[in-house]
């Protein structure tokens, strides 16, 4: 609970009042609107149950219809006399009779039956086995005595419906009175097809259907989307899926009380009725979600009237906080919070004003204490007396002098650099060359250079005598240092997107982590690399200046970076 507390007293108050409106008014609202929405979507997913167990009943009432009509049809051919005495008539040799008595009275009838119920594909009287055949309509009852369901109707006078799944084939099959003690059977097949359309055309999509006949499947239909087109709905797995629990399939089924017998179930995806009443409950999320903003909206509102100077004066402080001074900060408003406001913006008026005048003072003591170390040296007396001593070495046949005294002029030339402050790239590497020069004949060559600059950073301005002091720093605490193996120095320069870099790397004796995080400090005593640092950061900004990595025992590299600045014309700073 503390934590809690403790948690809830650090918001800021804008979000203390969000927390009130959420505790005190959408909460509420919500534990309304979802016992609603679940109460709505209960009702709703009922009527969609209902409306398919309808829908099911009246698919099934009309094949039941169909089934009465063709059941009618059987009883009235069973029945009919003129049927019964053409068939039962003792016609013995006199065939054109027989055949004049089937032509006039039998198949005109049955003509007619098929005429008006086109969905009646064959009607065959089976009769006395003496009797000959005609064309589909008649023929002797041997042909059928072998049949599986002959056996039923013979000791019945009810109709037997026979229904086959695999062939698509569905009869209905009756016993006849007997007449002069023979006996009939009328046959009548009906089309499959069209006698279960009304079950293939209930929905549009996403359904399936099937009838049963004494727990035998009779017919199955089905039209599924993905995920569900790839489903096995074979006799067994609808069971299966039937008596499932958490069967994700709806199930509704009928039952047809005439001669068929006929068991029907309907399922149909649940996830379908959810995106059947899913229009409705869109509706009220819409009208719920509307009501949630426009109160967020009106909470916001009032919430900015009343915290607004509060935010701006917390936003002010943690700018200036980060460094940025050029935050105007005012307000018109005469209460407490004004007040503070406009005090705040003088202040931090004042304290711009007083790091200008640090910062200014900072740049014109460093531009002074170069100036002043260049004006230690006359150039003209300088460059002179150089001269005349690499002449009197070249008269003496002193090539080392000689030497020694071009890289020193060379040297002083380019540190000069007739007083400007900046130099493109390459005479600060001229510069480091001469000096390198120098201090390899000073060291009897004890030591090796190399170099990896872009050359396509020669023409890139850089403070003069940047380098200088960080080779000076590595020969004399680190190359003069080493005791064991040949000293190295590593110069690179490269550059990464608008920043270049520049490196001096060598194998010496190296320094602890702590010595190497103090020397840019003002506890060092490396002026000349701590002056490096501080002219970049000076020029450039904070963000820019060293980076020196050391390792005891295996040598130190310090890094300047620095912006890409290309030269045009020098910049004298």
């Amino acid at each position: 609970m503390k934590k809690i507390y403790r948690l809830i007293k650090d918001l800021k108050l804008r979000n203390k009042l969000y927390l009130i409106y959420l505790a005190a008014g959408l909460l509420p609202m919500l534990v309304v609107g979802l016992y609603c929405c679940y109460f709505i979507n209960q009702l709703l997913v009922e009527r969609e149950v209902k409306n398919l167990q309808n829908s099911l009943n009246q698919a099934m009432s009309v094949v039941d219809n169909q089934l009465t009509i063709y059941e009618n049809i059987s009883d009235y051919l069973a029945f009919n006399q003129a049927i019964l005495q053409t068939v039962s008539y003792p016609y013995e040799d006199n065939y054109y009779e027989m055949y004049n008595q089937f032509s006039t009275v039998f198949d005109p009838m049955v003509t007619s039956l098929k005429y008006l119920h086109s969905d009646i594909k064959q009607v065959t009287i089976y009769a006395r086995n003496d009797i000959e055949r005609h064309d589909t309509t008649l023929a002797p009852i041997t042909d059928i005595e072998q049949e599986a369901w002959f056996q039923e109707i013979s000791n019945s006078n009810k109709i037997l419906w026979v229904m086959d799944k695999s062939k698509e084939k569905i009869f209905c099959v009756r016993k006849m009175p007997e007449l002069q003690g023979e006996s009939g059977v009328i046959y009548i097949e009906v089309d499959y097809n069209k006698l279960f359309e009304p079950l293939t055309q209930m929905l549009d999509e996403n359904y399936g259907v099937y009838v049963q006949k004494k727990d035998e499947m009779v017919f199955s239909y089905n039209i599924f989307q993905e995920p569900y087109d790839r489903m096995d709905f074979s006799e067994g797995n609808i069971s299966s899926l039937k008596t499932s629990n958490d069967s994700e399939f709806i199930f509704v089924d009928c039952d047809l009380k005439g001669a068929a017998g006929l068991h029907a179930g309907l399922y149909r995806p649940a996830s379908q009725i959810e995106e059947t009443i899913a229009p409705m409950m869109k509706g009220m999320v819409i009208i719920y979600a509307v009501s949630v903003i426009a109160a967020g909206l009106l909470l916001t509102q009032l919430t900015k009237m009343i915290v607004r100077n509060i935010e701006k004066l917390t936003q002010n402080m943690k700018d200036v906080k980060r460094g940025n001074l050029e935050v105007t900060v005012t307000s018109d408003s005469q209460d407490e919070i004004g007040e503070l406001i406009q005090g705040f913006g003088d202040m931090v008026e004042r304290i711009k004003t007083l790091i200008e005048k640090v910062y200014e003072g900072k740049i014109s003591l460093k531009e002074y204490e170069m100036k002043a170390l260049q004006a230690q040296i006359n150039p003209h007396f300088l460059y002179n007396s150089l001269s005349l001593i690499n002449w009197k070495a070249i008269e003496a046949d002193e090539k080392d002098i000689s030497k020694i005294t071009l890289a020193l002029s060379k040297f002083y030339r380019t540190a000069l650099n007739k007083g400007n402050n900046v130099m493109p790239l390459e005479d600060e590497i001229s510069n480091v060359k001469s000096y390198l020069d120098i201090q390899l004949m000073m060291h009897d060559y004890e030591f090796d250079v190399e170099m990896d600059i872009d050359e396509r950073m020669y023409y890139y301005d850089t403070p003069n005598l940047i380098l200088q002091p960080l080779i000076e720093n590595a020969i004399d605490h680190g190359i003069d240092l080493k005791t064991e193996g040949r000293g190295k120095i590593i110069i690179r320069g490269w550059s990464e997107g608008e920043t270049m870099y520049l490196s001096v790397e060598d194998n010496g004796v190296g320094m602890e982590e702590e010595v190497a995080k103090n020397i840019l400090t003002q506890k060092s005593k490396g002026y000349g690399v701590r002056n490096v640092n501080e002219r970049i950061k000076l020029i450039y900004g904070q963000e820019y200046g060293l980076d020196i990595q050391s390792k005891v025992g295996k040598g130190t590299k310090i890094t300047i970076k620095f912006p890409i600045v290309i030269r045009k014309g020098g910049l004298n700073l």
